[in-house]
């Protein structure tokens, strides 16, 4: 039978009412009576109501997760970050996944707002008009992750990605390299898409090398996306000594189809690939990559997130930039210039 919280009180000798105080942490009870009550629901085994608790004190202590993919590492381990905060503060997670569709977004978010979600957190690779004003205008608190909102009413947890890309581009074009192709995403308006490409033209453009988008293939942001596009750029006959993969699996994916064409990595093809996903040190060759601190983008989304919920300081929206590294690994080589 189902202990209920009139047991607590009997137990306890208190009334209803006190034993709600307790449970719903209201500050009206002598230490005394406290411990009297915590230990009688210990010794019942009382589980209070979350849903009617949480109509009492307008507070649920659930977070909601939004990610495209749950199968991409790279969103995994955004979500490992956030879930591990949420442990340190007893908050819940629900977590949603929306396969980069508009209208699974919607939902999802309209989902998490009727559970009352305190908080949510929006991870993407781009945030478009509709999906800005709906999060805007939604009755619990968000954050982004890995993303920005350029009308300055939400904070967000980010990479600087143009300045990643243009120092990846930099440190090939130091090794000798000047005729690039970039295997990209389908989502060509996407605001890390556009950033990225900002970065790679910039180095390109002080280093006098021409580039124009017919060196830009685009496709699903897969390991057979990656092989597609270096098939298609073998077979077109392009001339290039180097490609900048939008992540790492995509960079799998090209490695595969090159070697299986005939060509050797890093000698007739340097391959790179974004965001150190950890197979890309498991590889040979192991993968020249761009370090995004997925994790660290979850934790500290998820703080900001808890002290807004909270009411907890200050409430200034911000955009945190949160450091990248470029790693130089086996997958490029150095050319005669």
């Amino acid at each position: 039978m189902r202990v209920k919280i009139v047991d607590v009180a009997k137990e306890a000798n208190v009334s209803v009412a006190t034993v709600s105080r307790v449970v719903n942490n209201i500050p009206l009870v002598n230490e005394e009576t406290k411990e009297r009550v915590l230990e009688a629901i210990k010794k019942t085994g009382y589980k209070p109501n979350a849903i009617a608790r949480s109509l009492k004190i307008q507070k649920t202590n659930t977070m909601g997760i939004m990610i495209p993919d749950i199968t991409n590492p790279y969103y995994t381990e955004i979500v490992r970050g956030a879930e591990d905060v949420c442990g340190i503060y007893h908050y819940n997670i629900i977590l949603s996944n929306t396969d980069f569709d508009p209208e699974k977004e919607k939902k999802s978010l309209n989902v998490l707002v009727e559970k009352q979600c305190d908080g949510i957190i929006y991870v993407g690779k781009d945030l478009s008009d509709e999906m800005q004003a709906e999060l805007i205008d939604a009755p619990s608190e968000v954050v982004l992750g890995c993303i920005p909102d350029d009308s300055g009413v939400l904070s967000g947890v980010l990479i600087n990605n143009e300045t990643a890309a243009y120092e990846l581009a930099t440190e090939l074009i130091k090794l000798g390299h000047k005729k690039f192709m970039l295997f990209f995403d389908e989502l060509e308006e996407g605001y890390i898409y556009q950033e990225r490409k900002k970065g790679f033209i910039k180095a390109f453009d002080e280093n006098d090398i021409e580039f124009d988008d017919s060196r830009i293939l685009r496709e699903k942001l897969s390991l057979s996306g990656g092989y597609t596009m270096m098939q298609e750029a073998i077979n077109a006959g392009v001339d290039f000594t180097c490609v900048f993969c939008f992540n790492d699996q995509t960079a799998l994916g090209a490695i595969r189809c090159a070697e299986e064409m005939g060509k050797k990595i890093p000698e007739d093809i340097s391959i790179c690939g974004f965001n150190n996903f950890w197979i890309a040190e498991w590889t040979r060759p192991q993968i020249t990559t761009v370090a995004q601190p997925m994790y660290d983008i979850g934790a500290i989304a998820m703080r900001m997130l808890i002290k807004l919920c909270e009411k907890d300081g200050d409430r200034t929206v911000k955009n945190v930039y949160v450091p990248h590294e470029v790693h130089i690994r086996g997958s490029v080589a150095k050319i005669d210039k």
